[in-house]
C-alpha cells in the first residue's frame, strides 16, 4: 500500500509511531568510539538498511535516516566533508529501501557544532551546509526533516 503524504496522516490524527535511537543500535553492530557513525552508510550498508528494516518490523511507521551529524562541518572532523552529499544520499536512500513504500523515511539533520555568535561561521555558511545536507537527503528519498 502507498503511504499518504506525512502532513496527510497528521492532520487525520493518526497515531505515528517512530523509530528509536541508532547510536545504540550501530554500536550493537560494531561501531567503534570516535567512529563516524554516518560513514557506514558507506562502509556497511546492510548494517544500517537492518537497522531502519527492524525498527520498520518492531511497528515503526516512520524511520529516521543515519545522518544527524552528516553535515559538511561534523563530516570535517573525521576528515569527510567532501562526502557530504553522497553520505545523505545513501543514508535516505538506505532507509527508504528497507522502509519500503508503505512507510516514512524522516531525514535526521542534527547540529554543526560551530557557533555562530562566536563568530566561527555566518549564517549563509549555516544555510549552505544545511541546505546541501537537506537537498542530498531529499534526493535519497526522504518524506520530511528532522532537526
Amino acid at each position: 500500500m502507498k503511504r499518504p503524504s506525512l502532513l496527510s496522516a497528521v492532520k487525520s490524527g493518526k497515531i505515528l509511531v517512530s523509530d528509536g535511537a541508532w547510536g545504540t543500535q550501530l554500536q550493537q553492530q560494531g561501531l567503534r568510539p570516535g567512529q563516524c557513525p554516518e560513514e557506514w552508510c558507506l562502509r556497511h550498508p546492510e548494517a544500517i538498511k537492518a537497522i531502519a528494516r527492524n525498527y520498520v518490523e518492531a511497528g515503526a511507521d516512520m524511520v529516521q535516516t543515519n545522518s544527524f551529524g552528516a553535515n559538511r562541518y561534523k563530516l570535517e572532523h573525521y576528515g569527510l566533508s567532501h562526502l557530504c552529499a553522497v553520505i545523505n544520499r545513501e543514508a535516505a536512500r538506505l532507509s527508504r529501501e528497507a522502509a519500503g513504500d508503505d512507510h516514512w523515511v524522516i531525514a535526521s539533520m542534527g547540529p554543526t557544532g560551530k557557533i555562530l555568535m562566536m563568530g566561527e561561521v555566518t549564517e549563509e555558511d549555516l544555510y549552505l551546509a544545511f541546505k546541501e545536507q537537506a537537498v542530498a537527503l531529499a534526493k535519497g528519498g526522504a518524506d520530511a526533516l528532522c532537526i
